[in-house]
C-alpha cells in the first residue's frame, strides 16, 4: 500500500508540474498583436535605466536632470551642420492602428524638435509620423500627438523613433517619459468650424530659397470633403511684414498646396515694406491648377506654403532658377513675416482677424 500511495502521489505532482509548464508556454507563445491597448512600444522611455535602448547621432547623450521626474534623456548636438538625432530602433507596430505619442521635453534655448516614426532601413517608409514639429520652450511641458500607422499591412518590428534637433552645435534638450501607445480612439476629425491651417511667424531666410513650406501640419492629412465640406469653402489670408533688407514694393506672395504631380496656387500683391498688413481671400477651388489637375481634397497633401515673388511674378528663389529670378537674395532675405491662412467651410462665414492675434 505504501508503494501504491507513493506512486499516486508522484503522479499528482508530475501532473501538476506539466500543467504549470503548459500554462507558462501558452503565456509566452501568445501572439504579439494581442498586446493590450495602453502598452508602451518604447523601451526605457523614462530613462530610469540610463541611456539603454537609445542612440545619439551627432550628439552626446546622458541621463539626469532636469527631468519631469527621476532622470531624463539629456542630449546636446555636436555638429554645426548636421542635426543631432536621438533614436530608438526595433520598435514593434500594428498596421492601420491609432497611436498616441506622448513625451515631456524642454530645450535650453527654446529650440523646437522634430519627431519621425519610420522604417529603420531602406526605403525608410513613413510609418505615420514624419518631421512633426513640436514647439519646445525653456520650461518643460508634456506634448501629445495622435496618428494612425501607415505604409505597412502586417505587424512590423523595424520602426525607428527619431527626435531631431535644430541646426547648430551645442543645442541642448531634455526629454522624459516617452510613450507610444495604441488607443481605441481614432484621430479627431476636422472641427465643424474654421481652422487656422497655416501660421508662419519667423524670418524667411536665404537657406529656405524663397519657399516657406510646412510639411508636417496635421491639416495636410485631413479629409476636406467629408464629414465637413471645406473643399467648397474659402481661404482667408493675412500677411504682415516686419522687416526686409531692402524695400520691395512690388512683391507678391503665392500660396500653394502640393500633392504628387498636382500643384494648386494663387498669389496676391503684398508690398515688401515694413509695416505692411494685407488681407485677402478666395475660394479653395479658384486656385491655379498645374496641368488642369485640382488637388484631391479627400487625400493627404504633401506640403503647403507660400513663395516670395518679384514684380514680374518670378520666384525670388534658387530652386526655380540659378539667379534667383534675376534678383539679389541679400536684398530680400532674411524677411521677417507673419503669414496666416484660415480655411472656412462651405456655408459658414469667417469670424474675423480679430480672433487671430
Amino acid at each position: 500500500m505504501k508503494t501504491n500511495d507513493g506512486y499516486l502521489k508522484w503522479l499528482k505532482i508530475a501532473g501538476l508540474t506539466l500543467a504549470l509548464c503548459a500554462l507558462v508556454l501558452l503565456a509566452f507563445s501568445a501572439p504579439a498583436q494581442l498586446r493590450a491597448a495602453g502598452d508602451n512600444a518604447v523601451a526605457n522611455g523614462d530613462f530610469e535605466g540610463g541611456t539603454t535602448g537609445w542612440a545619439c547621432r551627432n550628439c552626446t547623450l546622458s541621463a539626469g536632470a532636469p527631468a519631469q521626474n527621476g532622470a531624463a534623456g539629456q542630449f546636446t548636438t555636436t555638429s554645426r551642420s548636421a542635426r543631432g538625432q536621438l533614436t530608438q530602433t526595433n520598435i514593434s507596430l500594428e498596421p492601420n492602428t491609432t497611436y498616441e505619442l506622448s513625451f515631456w521635453a524642454r530645450s535650453a534655448n527654446g529650440n523646437d524638435v522634430q519627431v519621425t516614426l519610420a522604417q529603420q532601413v531602406a526605403p525608410r517608409t513613413n510609418y505615420g509620423l514624419k518631421n512633426k514639429t513640436f514647439n519646445l520652450t525653456t520650461d518643460g511641458q508634456v506634448f501629445t500627438h495622435t496618428f494612425t500607422t501607415t505604409g505597412f499591412t502586417q505587424p512590423v518590428n523595424d520602426a525607428r523613433l527619431m527626435f531631431q534637433a535644430a541646426k547648430g552645435k551645442g543645442v541642448q534638450y531634455s526629454i522624459d517619459n516617452i510613450t507610444l501607445t495604441p488607443t481605441d480612439e481614432p484621430p479627431p476629425p476636422p472641427p465643424g468650424g474654421e481652422m487656422l491651417i497655416y501660421d508662419w511667424n519667423k524670418p524667411v531666410t536665404i537657406a529656405e530659397g524663397g519657399f516657406a513650406m510646412d510639411k508636417t501640419s496635421e491639416y495636410l492629412s485631413q479629409n476636406w470633403v467629408s464629414p465637413v465640406n471645406y473643399a467648397d469653402g474659402r481661404l482667408y489670408f493675412r500677411a504682415r511684414i516686419y522687416s526686409i533688407p531692402q524695400n520691395q514694393p512690388d512683391m507678391k506672395l503665392g500660396f500653394c498646396f502640393w500633392q504628387g504631380d498636382r500643384e494648386n496656387c494663387r498669389g496676391n500683391d503684398v508690398p515688401g515694406v515694413p509695416g505692411t498688413v494685407e488681407t485677402w481671400d478666395f475660394a479653395l477651388h479658384d486656385m491655379w491648377k498645374k496641368g488642369g489637375k485640382e488637388v484631391d481634397w479627400t487625400a493627404p497633401r504633401k506640403k503647403m506654403g507660400f513663395s516670395v515673388r518679384d514684380g514680374q511674378n518670378d520666384p525670388v528663389s534658387n530652386k526655380t532658377s540659378t539667379d534667383w529670378g534675376g534678383n539679389d537674395p541679400n536684398h530680400w532675405y532674411p524677411m521677417n513675416i507673419r503669414f496666416q491662412v484660415v480655411l472656412v467651410p462651405h456655408g459658414q462665414s469667417f469670424s474675423g482677424w480679430q480672433n487671430y492675434p
